[in-house]
């Protein structure tokens, strides 16, 4: 018999040829394989293989823009087994506990998608522990991975040691060449630690490099950075003082939810920070936001501004006053303050309705009528 025919169902192609044995691989080429597949396996113990760009990016996308922390669970329950990458898994576990409040996060920290994915990112973590190649991209997912199960106190701080150590030595190595926001998530993390000296010096080199890109912090940034200047070895003044400052930048809450605002106000508080525009700055967004607060985080930002010396009520300064400064040019600044019924209503929200327009009659016999 010179041929087989291998039999197959309709979708299956019918394959006709010689008995020829597959060509085995050489030893060297066989080497070069095992060592990808076991570079694969490093970046992820749990599949062994990575996303495509594209799929990361939608992934990453439909993470990011989904409304609620039930939203991002539910997209967590479709794709976490099939499309798994700890690029967008570390980043779906952030945004459930960036979007829960303290008693739904407790809620999700029990659901069995939720401790399934974090006992992916855990492995993640460990292999990093000893891993040598990476990327920015990993050592980003890595460090939002530590952020998110610390906040969803999924995993405590002296777990979580060495890795960070491991992320200061890549970070320390590429001359801290990184995204400011992962700087604010590393400093955040590593506050209640005491690290190694050498090469990860906490205590010196990341304050250094924080006081150069103050101008780049956004608002979650400065939230995480006065949270951890709550602990006292982790306290910078030079730093503290350009985090205030930054605080003054309008618009520099975007972003930051009504839990951490009342615990900024706390920090504030606990550091005996004097600067007006800042804590007007501050108590205005709280009292834009004041629906997000529960009573009784809506207790605790009152007494915080009142042992500030700024009641919170008293924030907006009184309408009408004038404010003039001296200089080149002279400027007068008029100051408005919210009353209630004067706020701006939605185009069409009116009282009393349009009439409607005549009736046009195209029917020419009925209008000889």
């Amino acid at each position: 018999m010179q041929a087989i025919a291998a039999y197959g169902s309709d979708e299956e192609e019918v394959v006709v040829g010689p008995l020829i044995p597959a060509p085995q691989p050489d030893a060297a080429n066989a080497t070069g394989a095992d060592d990808k597949a076991q570079d694969a396996a490093a970046r992820d113990p749990t599949t062994g293989r990575r996303l495509s760009a594209l799929k990361l990016r939608t992934l990453r996308h439909e993470v990011q823009a989904a409304k609620s922390a039930t939203a991002v669970v539910l997209i967590v329950r479709k794709y976490m087994e099939d499309f798994w990458d700890t690029r967008w898994g570390s980043e779906a576990l952030f945004q459930i506990a960036r979007r829960s409040t303290a008693r739904t996060r407790r809620e999700w920290a029990n659901d069995a998608a939720v401790l399934k994915l974090a006992a992916k990112l855990k492995a993640e973590i460990q292999a990093c522990v000893t891993l040598a190649a990476r990327t920015e991209d990993d050592v980003n997912a890595l460090l939002v991975a530590l952020v998110a199960l610390r906040r969803m106190n999924m995993q405590d701080v002296d777990s979580q040691k060495g890795a960070l150590e491991r992320a200061i030595i890549w970070l320390v190595a590429d001359n801290w060449r990184c995204p400011v926001k992962s700087l604010a998530r590393l400093y955040w993390l590593s506050a209640p630690l005491k690290l190694k000296g050498r090469p990860a010096d906490f205590s010196s080199l990341l304050p250094a490099v924080l006081k150069t890109r103050t101008q780049e912090l956004d608002g979650p940034d400065v939230a995480l950075l006065l949270a951890a200047f709550r602990h006292l070895a982790a306290r910078d003044a030079a730093l503290l003082e350009k985090v205030v400052a930054r605080l003054k930048t309008e618009g520099i809450h975007g972003g930051v939810s009504g839990t951490d605002l009342v615990e900024m106000a706390e920090s504030l508080r606990q550091f005996g920070v004097d600067d007006e525009a800042a804590l007007r700055s501050l108590g205005q967004e709280i009292l834009r936001r004041r629906g997000e607060l529960s009573p009784d985080e809506s207790h605790r930002v009152h007494t915080a501004f009142q042992a500030l010396k700024l009641p919170l009520p008293q924030v907006w300064m009184q309408p009408g006053a004038v404010v003039k400064r001296d200089g080149s040019h002279i400027v007068t600044v008029q100051a408005f303050a919210p009353q209630e019924g004067h706020e701006k209503r939605r185009r069409g929200n009116h009282d009393i309705e349009r009439t409607s327009p005549p009736r046009v009659v195209r029917d020419y016999k009925m209008m000889s009528y």
